[in-house]
């Protein structure tokens, strides 16, 4: 481990902190993993079971391939939809389809659910397909990034009310404005043929006729966005994780819909407003017509909407979260009554997004209810703790995983999501997280785990309530030679889980790791560098300097000195070394009773195999439900008024798209209910409860031995005097003066040769390499 550049002055403060990061690699690591390679590769056995995982690893490759392809179709027939549905010239053609399907069970709403539903869903069923394909081909990818950064990983917004905007976010955002221009210019067009020969009624007003027809469109366009409004908020959404993007980077996808939606949404019900007022019609706000659009309804739920999108507003969100997040249940209100607005047909287009939040948030609510044991707990001096829970070996996740947490101790209602702070590779049977107490919550729960410390074990009535792990579907991080990680205080924690796992995969031979690291770390007193201490490089990986390059630096902000000034400075460098002391750490006994109530495998983000059976089986629940309750209700109903002579003897609109969200919600809960019950079952029977224990003591004790962290006071430690500097942040800008020197002597190589060669297209070749690498530094 190199140490950084910086030397203490006579006052004890570094007379610089920058960090020097050198781009080659050493070749002595980089050559004795090439021959531990083809060491391991020598023999006819080892052949063999290298070509079988060739041909295992195409097979998949190619299955994959397929998936992706016809993932890209069936996408793009959802598109084509919504761009061929406002064409005035495919009226007669859409028309004919929607009514072809009047006489099934699902009348006029059947058509617009294979329109706008069947596509997406039978996407997300590809989808869940192509996780499962994508996790086993995932043994043979093992190949590192090169070149450019992806559109997906490339900003090129960093500033402004939409955070930070990669450039194929920006790519979809421009995308999505242009169908909106042009379902709208479709509309338009048809709507200014129509008024050519429309007959207006006594009370109306041409002017008050356009906008209303202008309202209709705005509102149907905001029911498609309703359809996409959900999928980002699945926190175990297949569709973003097809696409490696996490549920916490998907939230603002919902933000700007919500923000979009909305403004649609406002100016519908404003337009209407408007143009009933201009008539003297003002109180048809207030209908609720059985067989026509119920207005009242959508006034409800257009008040409920705007009351959660002024509460998430970007100051009020951070202000009054609680008001926020509580607000926001409101989406039942609004999402229940909008449904009473627009019928049973234009529900249909929202279907999609809907029953997958529905899905994901049974799901959620199934995992939730298992109470998941707290095997030990930690205190350390600085206040932060550490809790270790139970998990099922089934329940999988990555070193950049991260769970939600609630503590029934200390509240029943309130959740938070905290990093993992272990490797996957630490023990099947259980996870970390550290907490450091900043509000309420986490003060009370500061306070439990003391009195647990305080009694040496951990009572088996303290218990908590999980939710994932969520998190990027797979270890991103392994892609790259170097890795730059900056973290600052109890930031460090996914850093922590992230060179546990290295150090882990090192340990296990396993090829292509990144072969350098950088930790640039920041707080605030020198009490936190103890969260480093979790890491016992030498343990994990005894030869760890051998195999790649590890280096640390610590900034201390609020210290100017690195050891007391009260001490005199004679004995300056004994206390400097024992600040970095690891000190003794209280902690719990394990708790062998928390290790029969493990994490339940029942996830969103699970076994993909039971997610697609309870996406199955919801989905063909629903169609049960729906054909049940229009045999035995609607049906009967129809036939009883036709009897009685009643002309309009069909089920009032407003209920029939309340028999919709009941079928749909039934079919979740009944159907899918039971294949995770099922599920549930299985785990718990194949779940060896009596050797997560011994793995429990035996992991968690080789590194507790007598209360303390790690009591080998000879063991080597990621931190010390030499790359810990005080009173000082980070110098980032010293390290963007090192790339920088690095990149005059790239383009003083390239001009060098572009004026040796004489070819017109080397030299062309020369010029457009220097720019493509300008742009990616700058990038």
């Amino acid at each position: 481990m190199r140490s950084g550049t910086s030397t203490l002055s006579p006052g004890g403060e570094p007379e610089s902190a920058n960090i020097e990061l050198p781009v080659v690699a050493a070749w002595d690591r980089k050559l004795s993993k090439v021959a531990m390679l083809e060491q391991s590769n020598f023999g006819v056995e080892g052949e063999n079971s290298k070509n079988k995982g060739l041909k295992l690893g195409w097979t998949l490759a190619a299955a994959k391939w397929g998936l992706s392809v016809a993932m890209c179709l069936l996408f793009g027939c959802y598109m084509a939809v919504l761009a061929a549905f406002p064409v005035g010239s495919l009226q007669s053609l859409k028309e004919k389809f929607v009514l072809s399907m009047v006489d099934t069970p699902f009348g006029k709403g059947g058509g617009m659910l294979l329109l706008f539903a069947a596509p997406l869903l039978l996407l997300s069923l590809l989808a869940i397909i192509n996780l499962e394909i994508s996790s086993r081909t995932s043994v043979f990818n093992k190949e590192k990034v090169k070149g450019r950064a992806s559109m997906q990983n490339l900003p090129v917004i960093t500033r402004g009310r939409m955070g930070i905007v990669s450039a194929a976010e920006l790519l979809w955002f421009v995308l999505f404005l242009l169908m909106f221009c042009w379902i709208m210019g479709n509309y338009i067009v048809r709507d200014l043929k129509a008024f050519e020969t429309i007959h207006l009624k006594p009370f109306e007003k041409m002017w008050g006729k356009k906008l209303k027809r202008i309202g209709l469109h705005l509102g149907f366009i905001g029911i498609i966005c309703l359809n996409l409004l959900f999928l980002p908020v699945s926190r175990g959404s297949v569709l973003l994780r097809t696409i490696d993007i996490p549920y916490e980077h998907a939230v603002k996808y919902h933000q700007w819909l919500g923000h979009f939606m909305m403004t649609l949404f406002t100016l519908h019900g404003l337009s209407y407003s408007i143009a009933w007022y201009s008539e003297d019609r003002l109180s048809k706000l207030f209908d609720w017509a059985p067989h026509k659009v119920a207005n009242f309804a959508g006034v409800i739920a257009l008040l409920a909407g705007v009351t959660m999108w002024i509460t998430s507003i970007g100051w009020v969100r951070k202000k009054y979260f609680e008001t926020f997040y509580w607000t926001h249940h409101l989406y039942i209100v609004f999402a229940l009554f909008m449904t009473f607005h627009i019928g049973e047909v234009l529900f249909n287009v929202t279907f999609c997004g809907l029953f997958l939040f529905v899905l994901d948030r049974f799901l959620r609510f199934c995992q939730s209810r298992n109470s998941v044991g707290v095997l030990s707990t930690k205190l350390l001096p600085c206040g932060t703790f550490e809790l270790t829970l139970a998990k099922s070996r089934g329940v999988k996740y990555h070193a950049l995983s991260y769970i939600y947490l609630n503590i029934p101790e200390v509240s029943k209602l309130q959740w938070h999501p905290f990093s993992v702070a272990s490797s996957p590779y630490d023990g099947d049977s259980w996870l970390k997280i550290l907490i450091k107490p900043y509000g309420g919550w986490t003060l009370q729960l500061q306070d439990l785990v003391s009195a647990v410390v305080k009694l040496g074990r951990c009572p088996s009535n303290i218990n908590a309530a999980i939710e994932g792990p969520y998190g990027h579907e797979s270890n991103f991080f392994l892609q790259y030679e170097m890795l730059v990680l900056v973290a600052g205080g109890i930031g460090i924690s996914p850093f922590v889980a992230l060179l546990r796992d290295l150090l882990q995969r090192y340990q296990r031979g396993q090829p292509n790791l990144p072969s350098t690291v950088y930790l640039i770390w920041a707080v605030q007193k020198s009490e936190e560098l103890q969260l480093l201490g979790l890491i016992p490089a030498s343990t994990i990986c005894p030869d760890y300097k051998l195999k790649f390059n590890l280096e640390v630096h610590a900034f201390v902000t609020r210290e100017t000195s690195p050891f007391s000034l009260e001490r005199g400075s004679e004995t300056s460098d004994l206390h400097q070394h024992d600040r970095f002391k690891m000190p003794r750490i209280l902690a719990s006994l394990i708790d062998a009773e928390a290790s029969k109530h493990p994490m339940s495998i029942v996830a969103g983000a699970g076994n993909n195999m039971w997610i697609t059976a309870c996406f199955l089986a919801s989905l063909l629940g629903y169609i049960i439900v729906y054909l049940l309750i229009n045999l035995f209700i609607v049906q009967p109903f129809e036939q009883g008024s036709v009897k009685d002579g009643n002309s309009s003897g069909s089920i009032p609109r407003w209920i029939t798209g309340l028999f919709s969200v009941i079928s749909m919600i039934l079919g979740v809960v009944i159907c899918g209910g039971s294949v995770v019950s099922l599920w549930n079952f299985l785990g718990r029977l194949h779940q060896n409860t009596s050797g997560a224990v011994e793995e429990n003591v035996h992991l968690l004790s080789t590194s507790d031995n007598d209360g303390t962290a790690f009591t080998d006071e000879c063991a080597d430690r990621l931190l010390d005097p030499s790359n810990t500097y005080f009173g000082h942040r980070p110098n980032l800008r010293g390290m963007r003066e090192v790339f920088l020197n690095y990149l005059r002597l790239f383009i003083s190589f390239i001009l060098h040769r572009f004026r040796s060669d004489k070819s017109l297209r080397h030299r062309l070749l020369l010029l457009h390499t220097m720019l493509c690498y300008i742009l990616l530094r700058l990038h």
